[in-house]
């Protein structure tokens, strides 16, 4: 009884750790940096996409740091990924900004509502991400970003995109949505199919705080991956190699620590700055 109290400190601290970096190491070390780029940067873009990931990658190190029982198992290939469209299972909200701290630069796709928080709608609007709808006060922003996507793309950036749209609780990939692979097959660019795990282990669907006592191997890794040239084929065929690789991925007893895959290393938002 006395143990399962202290575990439930624990990971309440845990938490409450996790979201003052997002509220004050957001408001002292980083808003600064944030309005400099708006105000300054030539490219604002680019230069918020590089923050998000300098934050988010502070984050994670944070996060090792505080919660030792959470070993990370990344591919080395992802940190290599340029201009590609990418697209993975969703298991947590964790997801996105784990992918965010892995690529250099990045886009992705945000619910819409989220557009209109204060300071944060402001913020992803300047990153470049784009809202889940092509309709409504929110269809001009959509269309904007889809005519420059080719040549984001070209230039280096990656987009990525959770097919199954929203988090999967029961552990089965959900119905792919084809925009992804429209998007890649527009565009000539290649895609990329990651596959997490245990993410959804470490911050539990419909659960406020972290879950951080129990032992637990979160890892992400690339499983598949098409050329542009494989893109003219049936969507429905194409979906269908992405599911049976992901249902692949998942159904193995833990995670496949081959030659490209190693531990996240704990990099802190300086390391990233170029």
């Amino acid at each position: 009884m006395q143990s399962a109290i202290v575990n439930r400190a624990l990971d309440v601290a845990v938490t409450l750790i996790c979201w003052l970096y997002f509220t004050l190491g957001f408001l002292v070390f980083f808003s600064p940096r944030y309005l400099a780029a708006a105000l300054f940067s030539s490219q604002p873009e680019l230069a918020f996409q590089r923050l998000n990931r300098s934050f988010y990658r502070g984050f994670f190190a944070l996060l090792r740091t505080i919660a030792p029982r959470q070993q990370w198992v990344v591919d080395e290939r992802i940190k290599t990924l340029h201009s590609a469209v990418i697209v993975c299972n969703h298991l947590s909200y964790l997801d996105p900004l784990l992918l965010i701290a892995l690529l250099d630069r990045s886009k992705t796709v945000v619910k819409p509502i989220f557009f209109s928080v204060p300071i944060f709608g402001w913020l992803i609007r300047t990153s470049g991400y784009f809202p889940a709808t092509a309709t409504g006060k929110f269809a001009g922003l959509m269309l904007t970003q889809m005519e420059s996507m080719e040549s984001y793309l070209a230039a280096g950036g990656n987009l990525f995109i959770f097919p199954e749209g929203t988090r999967g609780r029961d552990g089965r990939i959900g119905t792919l949505n084809q925009g992804a692979l429209k998007i890649a097959r527009h565009c000539g660019a290649p895609v990329h199919v990651l596959c997490l795990r245990n993410t959804d282990r470490l911050f539990i669907p419909g659960v406020f705080f972290f879950s951080t006592r129990t032992p637990n191997c979160i890892s992400v890794r690339q499983v598949d991956h098409f050329l542009p040239g494989e893109l003219q084929g049936r969507l429905s065929d194409l979906s269908t190699r992405i599911r049976q690789a992901l249902e692949s991925c998942l159904s193995e007893t833990s995670p496949q620590e081959g030659d490209h895959n190693r531990e996240l290393p704990s990099i802190m938002p300086s390391e990233t700055k170029r």
